[in-house]
């Protein structure tokens, strides 16, 4: 790996203008997370954990609970027979427009 980066190093400044020489730069990389000086890492147990889940638990029965879910229709609503076909026709046959009555354009403003 460090001699084709170092052979494509070489090529990028024979490219760049033959023998110059690039200056030294100090930077500071911010770019890791920060982590708190008093930050601990602890082990994880995880097979201990995926063994306690797989155990399961006891559940306690829950309170009786009033389902709500269902709509509420009051008693004297009637349904009635969907007539779509006569509707389709109506629609498909079109309507008379009448011609709107000649306006006068008062949207300028008066100054």
């Amino acid at each position: 790996k460090n001699k084709k980066a170092s052979n494509m190093a070489d090529k990028v400044f024979a490219e760049i203008g033959g023998d110059k020489q690039l200056k030294h730069v100090e930077t500071v990389d911010k770019s890791g997370p920060v982590i708190e000086k008093d930050v601990k890492i602890k082990k994880n147990n995880r097979g201990n954990l995926l063994q306690e889940v797989s155990k399961g638990a006891d559940l306690k029965k829950a309170a009786e609970t009033k389902d709500r879910s269902d709509p509420v229709i009051e008693k004297d609503v009637k349904i009635k027979k969907n007539n779509r076909g006569n509707l389709l026709q109506e629609v498909s046959k079109g309507a008379d427009l009448k011609k709107a009555a000649e306006t006068k354009d008062r949207s300028d403003p008066v100054i």
